[in-house]
């Protein structure tokens, strides 16, 4: 199987079967913040995992309406969303701390 990522103008292909599977460091769920993804999108994740599309679809549209509803409620009285992860460039947003980043400073 073959992954296309594009940078800039080139474009690579990489053989993702020859790559090498690395286990995700992530904290437990019941230590992770109530907006971090994992805790977010929990129910989601949990409904896929015992292959119940139609509980996975319903965690999925509720956890998306309230963040409707949250944005919503900060326009109406004017409060700015903060970031601790990411910031905003242009019409993006970026991750503050990318792998690629992350991968050269542990080479140091």
């Amino acid at each position: 199987m073959y992954a296309k990522y594009t940078t800039g103008e080139n474009a690579v292909f990489i053989d993702t079967k020859k790559m090498p599977t690395i286990k995700k460091k992530v904290r437990k769920l019941e230590d992770q913040d109530d907006f971090e993804s994992r805790c977010l999108w929990k129910d989601v994740t949990y409904n896929l995992k015992i292959r119940d599309i139609d509980a996975a679809t319903a965690a999925k549209h509720a956890l998306e309406e309230r963040q409707r509803a949250e944005a919503r409620a900060r326009k109406e009285n004017e409060t700015s969303w903060e970031t601790r992860l990411f910031h905003e460039d242009g019409e993006c947003w970026v991750y503050d701390e990318p792998l690629l980043k992350r991968l050269a400073a542990s080479k140091h």
